[in-house]
């Protein structure tokens, strides 16, 4: 591209234009055809400098002109921007339906053929669930159902009364049916503790402090509690 020279006192397009128009006007009707004038130190006569003049008024008029087409040109350029991408969208799913999604032949038109798809063999969907199971286990995440199941029914502790009058408490059955051992009560403190329960504290033998809505079961045979 052409480096175009700038000037410290240049004007604009449009300005110059009315400049060079009105100096040959001018010149063509004041100065006889066969004067002369000295211009930059060169005597030039009254049709050469016209010819000067018509030359750079047809550069500057010629760009002038084709700045106003260039304008016209974007405009209409918007006004067919959309409806063109509409059908270009709308043709290019008509070749593709035409030719096949992953035929060779849509780079012919600009297109990129599509991979066709290939169905997983056993031994590669073996490996892909083996490689989840062992993620899940290096992560230790599991299921939903699986954590629910883990999570202890909320139930009041039964309580069992020796024959020494001694309390103690038994934990409360899971959600799996599984009971947990329970911590016995230490030698004469008569508070017996259970894993996460709260110990029923002794009352007098044969009764329950009150505010303890935890049943009472009496001792069997042989001083042995029975689990509720």
């Amino acid at each position: 591209m052409p480096v175009v020279p700038t000037q410290p006192n240049a004007v604009s397009a449009g300005t110059l234009l009315k400049q060079l128009q009105a100096m040959d006007a001018g010149l063509l009707k004041d100065i006889p055809a066969k004067s002369s004038l000295t211009i930059n130190g060169k005597s030039m006569t009254q049709g050469q400098i016209d010819t000067q003049l018509k030359s750079y008024l047809g550069t500057v008029q010629a760009a002038a002109t084709a700045k106003t087409q260039y304008q016209a040109a974007v405009v209409a350029r918007r006004g067919v921007t959309a409806e063109a991408r509409d059908f270009y969208l709308q043709l290019k799913k008509a070749i593709v339906a035409y030719f096949g999604a992953q035929s060779a032949q849509l780079t012919d038109f600009g297109l990129t053929p599509g991979k066709a798809k290939t169905a997983k063999t056993s031994a590669a969907k073996a490996v892909t669930q083996a490689k989840v199971q062992l993620t899940r286990a290096a992560r230790g995440t599991t299921s939903k159902k699986k954590k629910a199941a883990i999570n202890p029914t909320v139930a009041q502790p039964a309580v069992v009364i020796g024959p020494d009058g001694k309390l103690t408490a038994i934990p409360p059955t899971l959600a799996d049916g599984q009971v947990p051992g329970s911590t016995p009560a230490p030698g004469g403190s008569g508070t017996p503790a259970s894993n996460g329960s709260t110990s029923t504290p002794q009352g007098s033998a044969g009764s329950i402090p009150s505010g303890t809505s935890a049943p009472v079961v009496p001792a069997g045979s042989g001083g042995s509690a029975n689990g509720a």
